[in-house]
């Protein structure tokens, strides 16, 4: 049984002239006022997450840290409690999100201070072994440094792959999966993701989104879509600025981008029945019409078979042909597990969760 950590609301962990850190079961006000005016990216893409105040109650096992300065919230940082699977087993884990700093207060040792205070009240309240695991932007140096002062390692590399299209069809075999159907699914994705790391599933099925293709009664291929909006601040380089300034005015490819309230699907949990790979880029489609969207956006381990089918289909939409590379590194921190506890690198992707990256 997955162990529980069990803290008070606002149980003061660090706490030293006027700065103190506490820890929470729940997000408050002041965490969430300071996530909605959090910007991402550093050198790549700049973008601010929208909708805040319904995704962050939906965050598996949370423990919520505030850095105050003065009686005033200017950090915060999340810590998800979940099973995730590694190459000998079931591993507890602490997926970390939500990493912020007020503006004002970037580049004075906060951001360490507080990650670093996270990391150790885990250690001392929970037996090992368990690791603790983050995604960070490349292009993100700010936070890459950080995790790797508190000692993280580089475990592997994901790339964003950018899904569109300006007028979606939906196909006659596209149907939404039933409450029934979910064990069949689940499953497959098991055996689908027997030689992944850090496979969790508990998000496939998340306001029952999960879709799939059909034939002869047959699932030959499916996904997990989450619904998502981005202020998108920046993007970098001359397709970046095409992106930002002249798409958005033209008639037609206008559909394919809002900087303002970008809405696309996060997709995870892919599956397709070897044989049937086309079907994907055929359901991919059918979801976005589903949902009236024109753009989505998964994260594949660099190593990942179905990264290379779908990039080598050269059928992934304008979005992707103007969109230069970007990757993103996980980075792990382990108490008690070995590196090949953890992955057999470079042979075992690492499986990536929608509900985490977006």
């Amino acid at each position: 049984m997955e162990p529980a950590l069990t803290t008070a609301p606002a149980e003061i962990v660090y706490a030293q002239a006027h700065i103190k850190i506490a820890v929470g079961p729940e997000p408050t006000p002041e965490i969430v006022n300071l996530l909605k005016r959090t910007v991402y990216g550093t050198h790549g893409p700049r973008y601010q997450h929208t909708g805040q105040e319904a995704k962050i109650n939906h965050i598996q096992n949370p423990f919520f840290f505030q850095l105050f300065r003065e009686e005033r919230v200017i950090g915060t940082y999340c810590l998800s409690q979940r099973l995730v699977k590694t190459p000998t087993g079931e591993a507890l884990s602490f997926y970390g999100r939500y990493f912020a700093i007020a503006p004002d207060f970037m580049g004075q040792g906060y951001g360490s201070l507080l990650k670093k205070e996270a990391i150790a009240y885990v250690a001392r309240v929970v037996a090992p072994p368990f690791l603790f695991y983050s995604y960070i932007e490349e292009t993100n140096q700010r936070s890459l440094e950080i995790s790797k002062k508190d000692q993280y390692q580089h475990t592997g590399s994901l790339e964003a792959i950018l899904f569109s299209r300006l007028y979606p069809k939906q196909d006659a075999r596209f149907s939404r999966l039933t409450p029934d159907e979910l064990p069949q699914m689940l499953a497959l994705l098991r055996l689908a993701y027997q030689d992944y790391t850090f496979v969790q599933l508990d998000r496939v099925y998340h306001e029952q989104n999960y879709f799939v293709l059909k034939e002869n009664g047959e699932i030959i291929a499916g996904l997990q879509a989450n619904p998502v909006a981005w202020h998108i601040l920046h993007m970098p380089g001359m397709s970046g600025k095409m992106i930002m300034q002249v798409l958005p005015h033209l008639p037609v490819l206008r559909r394919l981008i809002n900087p303002e309230n970008h809405r696309f699907l996060a997709l995870e949990a892919l599956y397709v029945k070897p044989g049937h790979e086309k079907a994907l880029l055929t359901l991919m489609e059918s979801t976005l019409a589903f949902f009236g969207y024109t753009s989505a956006l998964l994260m594949l381990d660099v190593n990942c078979p179905l990264r290379k089918t779908l990039k080598d289909s050269g059928k992934l939409g304008i979005m992707n042909a103007l969109n230069k590379s970007i990757y993103t590194q996980v980075m792990v921190k382990s108490n008690g597990m070995s590196e090949k506890d953890i992955k057999q690198y470079p042979a075992q992707p690492i499986y990536a969760s929608a509900f985490d990256f977006s």
